[in-house]
């Protein structure tokens, strides 16, 4: 390396010092080109992506929506069953109470029931269930 190498000012001359510094900025700016296109195509990749990703999650609130709609009516069908069921506990609860009462009523009726009248009618002094005192005893 020489001296002329080392001090910028006098190496060639003027317009030959020129032509070299618009030819590596040329360069620059086409390096700078290549980089912007590769940076545009990431963004638009980029943006490809995002709208996919937001097609995505639209995609899944829609579905997210519909299952909660389901959810409610599930809920509320079973809702209504329930409802049905202890309308049903309550039916069978009265009828077997009845039921019970029913039965009370027949045992007590069986308890208390008239005794067949015996014919024909005897005086109650000469029934055969009858006691005679001691003292009126005539045999």
């Amino acid at each position: 390396m020489s001296i002329v190498d080392r001090i910028p000012g006098l190496k060639g001359t003027g317009s030959h010092r020129a032509h070299d510094r618009i030819a590596e900025l040329e360069e620059l700016v086409g390096q700078l080109r290549e980089e912007n296109v590769v940076l545009l195509n990431r963004q638009a990749a980029a943006d490809d992506f995002f709208v996919i990703q937001d097609q995505y999650a639209t995609d899944l609130e829609a579905e997210l929506a519909q299952e909660k709609r389901a959810h409610a009516a599930t809920r509320a069908d079973l809702d209504v069953r329930n409802r049905w069921v202890a309308d049903l506990e309550g039916r069978l609860a009265d009828a077997e109470r009845r039921l019970d009462i029913r039965k009370l009523a027949e045992t007590a009726a069986e308890r208390t029931q008239e005794m067949p009248a015996i014919t024909p009618v005897v005086p109650l002094h000469q029934s055969p269930q009858a006691k005679t005192p001691s003292w009126a005893k005539t045999d």
